[in-house]
């Protein structure tokens, strides 16, 4: 059945985070039937003003939705405000009073941007079906007062953390909601040092995000020591740049084949204040190393169409494996030391992904004992990469004996890995059993 004829219910807006140079207000209208709407604007002086647009025209229903907003210099717009929003529809004109207070003033002169992020869907997925609304600020101090309010009432919200990023004080503030107070609509809001800011289910607080950028996707190839241990290949599709995560749909494809199951990771605060969320499918290693290709299908409330990112396997045109040279201490740390340095150098090979493990007397050692630098050109030319991984050891552990190995996974080593084993007697390469390494990591995969 159609929804019954009503007039639009009318609320006020205004940006996440200020501008300091630009002034913007807004308003939304809500549940009104039918689609016909029309805004108006007056300043304090109840002169009709300019520069008005409707964003979008109307959004589908029934029942339909519409924001509108204005904007001019700030000193205009600080000069005339509160405006008054009018919306004119067959079933009755409403009007709403709205006003931009800006960057908060201090007798310092240092503003507080303001920020509020409300709560996600798959916030209230956990066993108490609740989730936070955070209320962010930045500058270069702390705020001195943060209140939280629940239609109009005080509420008590968890103390207010701050760290330091670079020369900015990020402060955050969170209110703990029910999935059923966001359902019914409450209107939470965080005051800052007399700044408010708004949120609830029918309305988020903004026009636009902190930073107006587009939603960008990016895909993440699997590496190659994941795919080593596990047998398989993690296809990671990162959606960013998102205002909210709501209604995010994320699908890897096979790209001569059928959907794979896609799973949805939680979304992430960015820097700007927007979202990231990660979408991740697996697929057996064997398809990957075959050159097998994929797609991330992305859709979005936001996006007017579809979004597409193809990625496949690409191979080294001149594959080589590494040269493995382990060395042991120098002498110059013998002469009393208590931490010595054994070196691995992973030298000449191509491409320039690889993994370095270290083992003593056959048992694998924890990866915090050990530094491994990034592939490095060795000779551009060639294509060929030198990686070193520096093992730190006790001066006793040393003298006592006992056999280091550099153990090196690469696709170009026959069975993809490599390994050499030094020792204070010898310090020639030794034997070693590397299965206790791998053990029960080799996964199957069908």
């Amino acid at each position: 059945a159609s929804a019954s004829p009503s007039p639009p219910r009318l609320f006020p807006l205004v940006l996440c985070s200020p501008s300091d140079s630009v002034y913007t207000v807004g308003c939304a209208a809500f549940d009104f039937q039918p689609s016909s709407i029309a805004f108006t604007w007056f300043d304090s002086n109840n002169s009709s003003v300019s520069g008005m647009d409707v964003i979008p025209k109307v959004i589908s229903g029934p029942p339909y939705r519409a924001v509108s907003r204005i904007q001019m210099n700030q000193s205009e717009g600080k000069e005339k405000q509160p405006f008054r929003c009018r919306a004119a529809h067959p079933r009755g004109n409403v009007e709403v009073s709205v006003m931009n207070p800006g960057p908060i003033p201090t007798p310092n002169g240092i503003p507080l941007f303001v920020t509020m992020h409300p709560p996600s869907r798959e916030d209230f997925e956990g066993p108490f079906r609740n989730a936070s609304i955070l209320c962010q600020t930045r500058g270069r101090r702390r705020p001195t007062e943060v209140t939280w309010y629940k239609n109009g009432s005080p509420v008590a919200a968890a103390a207010t953390t701050a760290t330091t990023v670079g020369p900015e004080v990020v402060a955050e503030s969170r209110i703990s909601v029910t999935e059923s107070e966001w359902d019914t609509g409450a209107t939470f809001s965080c005051v800052v040092e007399g700044e408010m800011r708004n949120t609830s289910k029918r309305m988020e607080c903004g026009l636009e995000p902190v930073v107006q950028q587009d939603i960008a996707i990016r895909v993440i190839t699997p590496s190659f020591v994941d795919i080593f241990i596990s047998k398989s290949a993690t296809l990671t599709c990162r959606v960013s740049n998102m205002v909210n995560a709501d209604g995010l749909e994320v699908s890897w494809w096979k790209e001569k084949g059928g959907k794979l199951e896609t799973a949805l990771g939680k979304r992430v605060l960015q820097s700007n204040g927007l979202y990231t969320v990660d979408g991740v499918a697996t697929v057996c290693a064997s398809e990957w190393d075959g050159g097998d290709g994929y797609v991330c299908k992305v859709n979005h409330p936001d996006l007017l169409f579809p979004m597409e990112e193809k990625m496949r396997k690409t191979k080294a045109s001149n594959a080589r494996p590494p040269s493995v040279y382990v060395f042991p201490p120098p002498t110059e740390q013998l002469n009393g030391n208590q931490r010595l340095s054994v070196t691995c150098m992973a030298q000449g090979f191509n491409p320039p992904h690889l993994f370095v493990r270290w083992m003593r007397n056959g048992e694998p050692l924890p990866q915090s004992q050990s530094v491994t630098s990034a592939p490095m050109a060795e000779n551009p030319e060639n294509e060929s990469y030198v990686a070193y991984s520096v093992l730190g050891v006790g001066a006793e552990e040393w003298g006592a004996g006992n056999v280091y190995t550099c153990l090196v996974g690469h696709e170009a080593l026959p069975l993809q890995l490599a390994q050499k084993s030094v020792d204070r007697a010898s310090g020639k390469a030794s034997a070693v059993n590397v299965s206790l390494v791998l053990a029960d990591s080799a996964a199957a995969c069908y």
